[in-house]
């Protein structure tokens, strides 16, 4: 990895950031991955693809440790970063853990230049800090690695790079504050002169030695076997994901209807008043249309029609007329009526209408006597899944007692690591106020600075401003001196210009007043005309409006007529029959023995004791009231703290 080409550094960086951003060791397997890498960037040499192979393969074999270190980087030195450079976080923190004797200090060098100097300069002092390396750091490592493989393979990697790693850091910090950086002393060239000497023969080049890579270690056992403690409560979700399970599976034997409760009597009763105050109201045989009311017909203002609608309807009636006309000439001349057809169709109609009503009666009982056995059927199964859920109800009381006992053990363990955690963030913002103090001291003289600079800019540009709104005070009054552009014309003369049509304007105005009142004369002789014609057609259109309403009363009576004969035809048959009868009869039998039943099962639940788990009650409350207890004592903890940071803030503003 030390032969590195002339490629940009910055671009090996970003082919190994694409190729780890997406991928997932669980679903994808590693091989498939590189290869889809190298196959889009074909112009790598020999050594970048090794380079390329090299990162990838070590990020995903070492993928925990790496984690860890960003995510502490992330809680300690990188709050204010952002989490979308995790990625490159983790391949310098692998090249820096693993690969930095292999690659060179110098190399590693020239990968940090082209990167973001804040970035690297945040990351970098957090990584090689030595007091974090020896402590917290590297009990982090040695909770996935073996503490000998932390010590004899990471940590040497580091310690022996550490002064060269701090002069890297400071001149990071010098770029981010804007220090000159030292020049270089240009060395002058000195003239040599030429070394003519006969040309040797060529001799055959011998091949370069192929740089061999160094060995790996051997990884321990321990990164592929999981903790004993982690076996363990693998082993317990497992059991209760099968007892979760098997109690799932017996609840959904049980039917959907074991949760619902008895109504009381008067419940039932308002219900059954309700059902049947809905179904009166029903009315299957009635119109879908609502008439309009006679009163609003009565006062309702006529219809006005158009012209072309009182000829239509003109036309259709004088149709109408002469058709009977036809039918009366028909009639005298001697030829039959379709009123012997019509009284048999209506006799049809009519015996039809019974059938049918007969029909729909026995249907009716068939679905009520269904109804009421599937009721009675319905009951019996309700009462046999109560008895089954009072006995789950106890086993359930069981297995809640032993998850309450393990949610306790489990949140006294949660409750010490989160105190250890706290403490150690709090040594960690002290030393970030006193940070913040120094940098609110240097940003204070920055600011006064900027605003003399700025006093004074002002003060000039102020200046120029009174000098230009003199200058347009002075432009503006001389443009509103007035000028006289005054032309006086006489109306009566011509332009002279010897044409024979040449007139003055005041002969032109005469001429277009003469005009203007011929064509007034005109335009009142046509007014005349056409309001003329506008009576006639008035008049016809009256006539034809009288024909109409009358024809139109005729129709309505008419229309009256049928529409009582359709009522007659449409009221419901009475049907009576012998099976009907005895269907009935067995209809009450099925709901008195059902309401009976109903009763006796009202009578069992009220007679029962009621069971309650009061000592799952009291537990519960107990875990609840130690919880909040437990709540409020950390939040005076953090008060306290907070308190105590302010103070000492207030201390060095002061």
């Amino acid at each position: 990895m030390n032969h590195i080409s002339r490629m940009d550094y910055t671009a090996l960086i970003d082919i190994c950031i694409k190729g780890l951003k997406g991928f997932d060791a669980e679903t994808q397997a590693a091989d498939i991955r590189l290869q889809d890498i190298l196959d889009n960037n074909p112009h790598l040499d020999d050594s970048e693809e090794n380079f390329v192979v090299e990162v990838f393969s070590g990020c995903v074999r070492h993928h925990a440790l790496l984690v860890v270190t960003v995510e502490n980087f992330y809680l300690d030195e990188g709050k204010k970063m952002l989490r979308k450079d995790c990625i490159l976080y983790r391949i310098f923190s692998y090249l820096a853990l693993f690969r930095l004797d292999d690659l060179g200090f110098q190399n590693f060098e020239s990968f940090v230049a082209p990167q973001d100097n804040l970035k690297m300069f945040s990351f970098l002092k957090y990584l090689f800090d030595l007091p974090k390396l020896q402590s917290w750091l590297k009990s982090k490592w040695c909770n996935i690695y073996d503490s000998k493989f932390v010590e004899d393979s990471i940590l040497p990697n580091l310690l022996n790079n550490m002064d060269r790693a701090e002069q890297l850091i400071s001149n990071l910090n010098d770029k981010l504050q804007n220090k000159p950086q030292p020049k270089k002393e240009s060395t002058h060239t000195q003239p040599k002169p030429f070394s003519l000497t006969k040309v040797k023969p060529r001799s055959v080049p011998l091949p370069e030695p192929v740089p061999k890579v160094k060995p790996t270690n051997p990884i321990p056992s321990s990164t592929y076997k999981s903790p004993r403690e982690e076996m363990e409560l693998a082993k317990k979700k497992e059991e209760h994901r099968k007892r979760s399970e098997q109690m799932l599976d017996r609840v959904r034997t049980l039917s959907a209807n074991h949760t619902k409760t008895v109504k009381s009597t008067k419940t039932q009763e308002r219900l059954n008043t309700i059902v049947k105050d809905s179904e009166a109201q029903l009315k299957f045989d009635s119109y879908k249309a609502r008439p309009v009311p006679k009163k609003i017909m009565e006062n309702a203002a006529p219809i006005k029609l158009n012209a072309a609608a009182i000829m239509r309807e003109d036309a259709l009636y004088t149709k109408k007329e002469e058709e009977e006309l036809k039918k009366i000439v028909g009639v005298l001349s001697g030829e039959g009526t379709d009123d012997d057809f019509q009284t048999w169709k209506k006799q049809r109609d009519e015996e039809l209408r019974m059938e049918e009503a007969e029909e729909r009666a026995r249907k009716k009982m068939i679905g009520m006597l269904s109804y009421e056995e599937a009721m009675l059927a319905k009951q019996k199964l309700t009462e046999m899944n109560k008895q089954k859920v009072k006995r789950l109800k106890v086993e359930a009381d069981k297995m809640l007692k032993e998850y309450l006992i393990s949610q306790l053990q489990l949140e006294e363990e949660i409750r010490e690591r989160v105190l250890e955690i706290q403490d150690g963030h709090q040594q960690a913002k002290d030393a970030q106020l006193k940070l913040q103090e120094v940098k609110r001291k240097m940003v204070q003289e920055v600011h006064a600075e900027s605003k003399a600079l700025m006093q004074i800019a002002f003060e000039e540009s102020a200046r120029e401003m009174e000098r230009k709104m003199k200058m347009i005070q002075e432009i503006r009054a001389f443009d509103r001196t007035p000028t006289s552009t005054a032309k006086f014309v006489d109306l009566t003369s011509t332009a002279g210009f010897g044409f024979l049509c040449e007139m003055s304007i005041a002969e032109l105005r005469e001429r277009i007043a003469l005009i203007k009142e011929e064509e007034a004369r005109e335009l009142e002789e046509k007014r005349g005309d056409i309001l003329a014609e506008k009576v006639s057609y008035k008049k016809m259109i009256e006539q034809k409006l009288e024909a109409i309403s009358h024809n139109r009363g005729v129709i309505s009576q008419e229309t009256a007529k049928v529409m009582e004969e359709k009522k007659k035809l449409k009221s419901p048959p009475q049907v009576r029959s012998t099976e009907i009868d005895a269907m009935q009869k067995k209809l009450e039998e099925k709901r008195a023995e059902r309401m009976k039943y109903r009763q006796t099962q009202q009578m069992t639940m009220n007679t029962l004791p009621v069971k309650r788990s009061v000592n799952l009650e009291a537990e519960k409350r107990a875990m609840e009231e130690r919880r909040w207890k437990e709540l409020e004592r950390t939040r005076e903890r953090v008060a306290q703290m907070s308190t105590k940071s302010v103070g000492y803030r207030d201390t060095l503003l002061t």
